[in-house]
């Protein structure tokens, strides 16, 4: 039997920036191999960044960052970077993924977080 959560949770100073496709990803996705046609993912990749004051300051991270992401978020799908957008701008990334904002990252855990 596990040891139950303590009341009390550690936050950690991190925001998180949760990055869900949209539908014209997918499109490009099915695009590239209708083999089975994909709408949506029941996962999507969760970025922790470093904590900032506002969701405004996040974004502009965002901003600032997009392309980064946005090269992850293909590479998931396909590594073959001939087949992703050669124009990847922050326009494009916005139209393709909806970005939410999390500033409470709570550790409900009592061992330490390791980086692989």
């Amino acid at each position: 039997m596990s040891e139950p959560i303590p009341y009390y949770f550690d936050p950690i100073n991190r925001n998180a920036i949760i990055v869900k496709p949209k539908k014209p990803f997918f499109d490009w996705v099915n695009a590239i191999d209708d083999t089975d046609k994909i709408e949506e993912v029941d996962e999507n990749n969760i970025y922790l960044i470093r904590e900032m004051d506002s969701n405004f300051d996040v974004q502009e991270w965002i901003s600032d960052n997009y392309e980064a992401l946005f090269v992850n978020e293909l590479n998931d799908w396909y590594v073959d970077e001939t087949l992703w957008p050669k124009h990847r701008t922050y326009e494009l990334f916005c139209e393709w993924f909806k970005v939410t904002i999390h500033s409470m990252i709570l550790d409900l855990e009592d061992f330490p977080i390791t980086k692989h």
